[in-house]
């Protein structure tokens, strides 16, 4: 199936701003988020804005999969999209709970099982594709001549669990990153638009970017309303949704380790959390940073928010370039940028561990 994409993205752009619009004018007033009092203080002054507007990301992806799921080439990619929706779907519900009875929300023990039973139909429902012998052409959407991928070799046992464990990563990811104004948004634009360049480099159908190029669209008019100061949030809808689309396409190449890559800053958002949770408690009080996720240490250390959002992007497309040079060049210049990008990560963080504000 071929679709211009440039028609796709400059659409969705025009959609999206109307849509936003729409959202903050008529449901963001019963949608007000609250401060987060585990936040910075700086946070305060923010007041209350409407979140949950990643149901507009939800009702993209559900009218795509709906139309791609007509065309049995297509129909995996479909998967895709609609497992994006039905985490969207769940974290509005997370967004509407914080509204109305804090901001704690829902509980790990009712969102875990739904993503991971979303996460194990997904690599199940697409795993075909996957195992599909090169040189023909049907419902895989893999293109004549293609070689069996990464994912496609894995036993079974380690299929599904490893994929849970990037499925589960890359919407905690995602969720950890949306802590400031144009945050996720410009780390998840600088990824998608990446994605763009690097996934025709795999045997895969356009029908894999049309969701890319929706999705880069959304980012774009999401961020003419959430740039500090923002007024909306995406909330969690938008979050797992991004962030549960992101794992469904690499999925879907079958290349999955290259995420971590294209995704370092979630990456890094969710391992500074995991670390300060398990220093604190080994250590009785104590704490590696600042606070987390480690956005915060940065404007706890003295950092602008827009400093943050800036630094973070350009980081983000480092690990994107990174992966493009491992593909393009090999594994030596891939793996000398990879080692360098955690190397400056690591050094800004010991740079910047003073608290000044």
């Amino acid at each position: 199936m071929q679709f211009p994409l440039t028609v796709a993205g400059i659409g969705s752009v025009a959609v999206g701003l109307v849509l936003f619009f729409l959202y903050r004018r008529i449901v963001g007033g019963r949608m007000n988020q609250a401060f987060r009092e585990a936040g910075p203080e700086s946070h305060k002054q923010k007041g209350k804005v409407p979140t949950g507007a990643g149901l507009v990301f939800v009702l993209c992806m559900l009218l795509l999969g709906s139309f791609l799921v007509i065309e049995p080439a297509s129909r995996s990619v479909a998967y895709v999209c609609f497992a994006s929706v039905l985490m969207g779907l769940l974290g509005f519900i997370d967004d509407r709970s914080k509204v109305l009875g804090g901001s704690a929300g829902l509980k790990a023990r009712f969102k875990l099982p739904a993503m991971i039973l979303t996460g194990l139909l997904l690599l199940y429902l697409i795993r075909d594709s996957l195992l599909h012998l090169p040189g023909s052409h049907d419902a895989t959407g893999l293109l004549p001549g293609a070689q069996l991928s990464f994912a496609a070799g894995l036993p079974v046992w380690l299929y599904y669990l490893l994929g849970l464990f990037i499925w589960l990563g890359a919407m905690n990811g995602s969720n950890f990153t949306d802590g400031l104004d144009g945050l996720l948004g410009t780390s998840s634009l600088a990824s998608y638009l990446a994605m763009l360049v690097v996934l025709p480099m795999f045997s895969v159908s356009n029908a894999l970017l049309l969701p890319v190029a929706v999705c880069i669209g959304l980012l774009i008019a999401f961020l003419s309303y959430n740039w500090k100061p923002a007024s909306i949030y995406m909330g969690d809808s938008g979050s797992l949704c991004i962030g549960a689309l992101a794992a469904g396409i690499w999925f879907f190449s079958g290349e999955w380790l290259y995420l971590g890559l294209f995704a370092f800053i979630w990456v890094v958002e969710v391992l500074s959390v995991m670390l300060q949770v398990v220093y604190f408690k080994r250590t009785g009080g104590k704490r590696i940073f600042l606070m987390t996720p480690i956005h915060h240490h940065f404007e706890l250390a003295g950092w602008k928010e827009t400093t943050v959002v800036y630094v973070f992007a350009a980081l983000q497309l480092w690990g994107c370039l990174s992966a493009w040079l491992w593909l393009r060049l090999g594994l030596l210049p891939g793996l000398l940028s990879s080692l360098l990008l955690i190397l400056t990560f690591i050094c800004l963080v010991l740079r910047y561990r003073t608290r000044v504000a």
